[in-house]
């Protein structure tokens, strides 16, 4: 199968890494230096303290190898818009996309029964532009638990689990969902089909909703908010928000609420990767964790007052330090 995946960043070089270590051969899409980087010295992957080393296929111009069957979309949510000149001419019409995204996706209402089908999510397609550009059948929706860090451009390291859970984003749609999912899992990740992947998108963002944003306005760590009661009112105040959410959207969430907590206490002083992002004075993920969850519950009418009050605090916190997405 032709696989590329777009972004070398913490996702897309382990996605790459595992995928070449199991006989694959990703090209990675870059820009900068990067690609040279890695055509020069291969990628290095620690994980478990085993170290592998690949030669990758890097390269800055996607015409070059031109439509594949696979395309993994591994950027930040706010940089697939700016990417899209790098990611188009990997498409085709058999193609199959799979952004491995954080937060709410654009394509959460596209396709999708209800009062509500094909809606924008303005904070996290402000233009609608990946609304029109990607055909929702070729589109595999993803709840992605992978983390890694980048130490440097040609070395990736591993701190979390090798899980994907894959569904098509239309009920009808061909795309070969069970077959992907058999790649991915001969390669050594536990990836899982559903049939239903906004439930399970919804699921793996409750536990990013509240902690990522207000780990970047209190510079706490995971500890550090759970430790602090007025900062889990708020937090609890959030979820149940979100919980609202869910339920207009007749969706179930499977944990619950002091579960979530308590799953979060248990890691210590883990800096949450909005954080991490901020520390870089890299543009947060804001939009996509928390604008475009905002923009949902306001289409179905659902009150999140909580969740606006922590979005103005962050946004206005981001804005002055040079943190928001262009």
């Amino acid at each position: 199968m032709r696989i590329a995946i777009v972004g070398a960043g913490a996702i897309g070089g382990t996605l790459a890494a595992i995928l070449y270590n199991a006989g694959h051969r990703p090209t990675l899409i870059a820009r900068g230096r990067t690609p040279e980087n890695l055509r020069t010295h291969g990628l290095t992957f620690i994980e478990k303290g085993t170290t592998t080393h690949s030669k990758v296929e890097a390269t800055d111009d996607p015409a070059t190898i031109g439509p594949q069957d696979l395309v993994i979309i591994a950027t930040k949510a706010h940089q697939i818009e700016p990417a899209l000149p790098n990611i188009l001419p990997l498409i085709g019409p058999n193609s199959t996309v799979l952004p491995a995204i954080n937060g709410i996706p654009w394509w959460f209402f596209q396709g999708w029964g209800g009062t509500h089908a094909n809606q924008v999510l303005e904070p996290v397609d402000p233009n609608g532009v990946l609304y029109r550009t990607f055909a929702p059948d070729q589109v595999l929706g993803c709840a992605v638990y992978l983390a890694a860090n980048v130490d440097d451009p040609c070395t990736i390291t591993s701190v979390g689990p090798r899980k994907l859970i894959l569904g098509g984003v239309t009920k009808d749609a061909a795309i070969p969902v069970e077959t992907i999912a058999e790649l991915l899992k001969q390669a050594g990740i536990n990836a899982i089909p559903t049939p239903d992947i906004r439930a399970e998108v919804m699921n793996k963002l409750m536990g990013n909703l509240w902690a990522n944003p207000l780990s970047v306005v209190t510079r706490a760590t995971m500890t550090e908010l759970c430790d602090d009661p007025g900062l889990m009112d708020i937090s609890r105040g959030m979820m149940r928000e979100f919980e609202d959410l869910c339920g207009a959207l007749k969706i179930a969430l499977p944990i619950s609420i002091e579960k979530r907590l308590q799953g979060a206490a248990s890691l210590g002083d883990f800096r949450t990767s909005m954080l991490q992002d901020a520390d870089r004075g890299r543009a947060i993920e804001l939009e996509a964790i928390l604008g475009g969850v905002i923009a949902a519950a306001n289409k179905v009418q659902v009150p999140c007052p909580t969740m606006q009050t922590v979005y103005a605090l962050v946004h206005a916190h981001a804005r002055s330090h040079g943190l928001l997405a262009n």
